[in-house]
């Protein structure tokens, strides 16, 4: 189906309540895959970032080039030292931006039309290794102390073809591969080959056999990348039925549960069926790996309970230290009365889960749920919210029909969601709650299903799969923000801060309502509107100490001398601590 988009009078935009998609975006640019080596630092820039820079044991940042993403590298002076590495980036449209159209609802989209947001696509949809015949799941390492941090895991499974290998076609930018075999496929963050496996898919060898089928269209299905950095794959087929926990490098694997296959009646000694979705906690080296699952066959009646229809829940494997496979009993973790066709699930920072079920087109029908952490109460359900929304109480259709896949964003303010059609739904989140009142739709091209999966990346990037569209696909949320990868000496850390400041209030460069020496640090690391300008540090000093509170009460400002001695007293201490540092 053609999108149609209609020019929307600006008046109109602010009367509709939904210039709230426009909030503070998060960072596009960052550094993963960070490795020190002695005194050598290397590490994958995943787009190019206006401005590149390091800085050692909290000192001066030092420029590098980012105009080109990829590797870089860089070396401290002494292998003791701590460092961190900042990527700053403007985009001035993404998906957290408003365009001023809207996308028509209906077909294989939302049902309501939608205000448009912003297309900045950050992958390359030229290159070969973004195209996939059959992709089913995308997940993305986003521990800052994983050794693949920031790498892609994308499952593709070879379908019905024998002996499974398919041509994609070219078409237009698009250009033609040839993929063989059912398994994952592992990008770095700036999208070259991460272990150079080429048009191959890694299957590894589990009990002697392959993790995975040919002959099915969902084996595997929808991945899950750890703290740790292991793969976590469902694979959704009758015939292979299971979870597989894949070492990050692919090479090989290990069954999580016991047995293979997705029978109604579960062999004995067997504790799971089909698996639609898997989330983890912890890891077997740590003695606390909790592995939670959909699963398309399980019923409490068989481990003990009385519910026989209570198939497609979610399920807990406490396995602790393991071992692998484990015969662990689950437990019933949802039981809020969610229907049975769920297909796929999200946990969000604060533990709540996103519960979601493709029911295209069906009447009467929520698409997803918000359930509490403990699985006993639905916060939220989507026909509910559009009941409410368009003050119709019998409206038979969730605006959030087709929709194929939910993610959401590491610090739980977005969800995302990939449409039948490909396009993606973007959705504010407000204490964990969709705020469907401010959806907006990024529309993408071709329009044509289906939708797949998708992830964010820990920088806010949206990643998607679409086999309609043969394509893996990374958007930016558009915005100014800067991401810092930090070692502390013992440790790294990730961090995006918000740079956009607000109207009425200059010099407050980190956003916090308030002009102090936080936004002269903020200048002096290149986080300024105008990156280490001598107008930002003008604007810093004419208007330090206000705030948003003395403006709106025309306080009068400080004395020019105070903040002239506030400066002269931050550049002291700065001096000061950068010879410290050289100590």
């Amino acid at each position: 189906m053609m999108k149609h988009r209609i020019k929307l009078v600006a008046a109109a935009v602010a009367a509709s309540g939904v210039a709230a998609i426009a909030s503070p975006a998060f960072a596009v640019s960052y550094a993963s895959n960070v490795t020190k080596t002695g005194t050598t630092v290397n590490f994958i820039l995943n787009s190019p970032a206006d401005i590149l820079s390091y800085s050692i044991n909290g000192g001066a940042p030092i420029t590098l080039d980012g105009t080109t993403k990829g590797a870089k590298t860089f070396n401290l002076t002494s292998a003791s030292d701590t460092f961190s590495i900042i990527a700053d980036r403007t985009d001035a449209t993404g998906y957290t931006k408003l365009t001023g159209n809207t996308v028509a609802g209906g077909g294989n989209a939302l049902f309501t039309a939608s205000p448009e947001a912003g297309l900045t696509t950050i992958s390359d949809d030229t290159s070969v290794l973004n195209r996939f015949s059959n992709p089913r799941g995308v997940s993305i390492s986003n521990n800052p102390n994983a050794p693949n941090f920031g790498t892609v895991y994308i499952a593709s499974s070879a379908g019905t073809v024998t002996p499974g290998t398919q041509t994609i076609a070219a078409s237009g930018v698009y250009p033609a591969r040839t993929v063989t075999g059912s398994g994952l496929y592992a990008l770095r963050s700036d999208g070259s080959d991460a272990y150079g496996q080429g048009d191959a898919a890694k299957n590894p060898m589990v009990d002697g056999f392959p993790a995975w089928v040919d002959s099915s269209n969902n084996s595997p299905f929808r991945n899950y990348v750890a703290a740790d950095g292991t793969v976590y794959v469902s694979d959704f087929s009758d015939a292979n039925g299971s979870i597989i926990a894949v070492q990050p490098d692919m090479n090989s694997a290990a069954a999580v549960l016991a047995g293979f296959g997705g029978p109604t009646t579960l062999p004995v000694g067997q504790n799971h069926g089909s698996t639609q979705a898997v989330y983890v906690e912890g890891s077997t080296a740590a003695g606390n790996l909790k592995v939670y699952t959909l699963d398309e066959d399980l019923t409490s009646a068989q481990f003990g309970g009385a519910s026989t229809t209570d198939q497609n829940s979610i399920w807990e494997y406490n396995i602790g230290s393991g071992p692998l496979s484990s015969t662990v009993t689950p437990t019933r973790i949802t039981d809020a009365g969610i229907p049975l066709a769920t297909s796929d699930m999200q946990r969000g920072a604060d533990g709540k889960w996103y519960v979601m079920q493709t029911r295209n087109g069906a009447l009467n029908s929520p698409t997803l749920y918000v359930v509490s952490a403990d699985g006993s109460t639905v916060l939220f359900n989507s026909l509910d919210a559009t009941r409410t929304l368009t003050a119709n109480p019998t409206a038979d259709r969730d605006i959030l029909q087709y929709c194929n896949g939910v993610a959401i964003s590491p610090d739980q303010k977005w969800m995302a969601m990939i449409l039948n059609i490909g396009d993606v739904a973007v959705i504010p989140l407000i204490d964990g709650i969709p705020d469907l009142a401010n959806k907006a739709v990024v529309s993408t091209t071709p329009d044509i299903i289906s939708g797949r999966d998708i992830a964010f990346d820990a920088a806010g990037n949206i990643h998607y799969l679409s086999s309609g569209q043969a394509l893996y696909r990374v958007l930016a949320p558009g915005g100014h923000s800067i991401a810092t990868t930090t070692w502390n000496g013992t440790s790294y850390a990730f961090n995006v801060q918000n740079i956009t400041t607000p109207v009425g209030l200059p010099g407050d460069f980190n956003s916090d309502s308030k002009v102090d020496g936080a936004d002269f640090l903020l200048w002096q690391r290149g986080g300024s509107p105008t990156p280490l300008s001598q107008a930002d540090l003008d604007t810093w000093k004419a208007n330090f100490g206000t705030s948003a509170a003395t403006v709106a009460a025309s306080a009068v400002p400080e004395p020019a001398s105070f903040v002239s001695g506030l400066t002269a007293a931050a550049f002291g201490m700065l001096a000061l601590r950068r010879r410290q540092a050289k100590k």
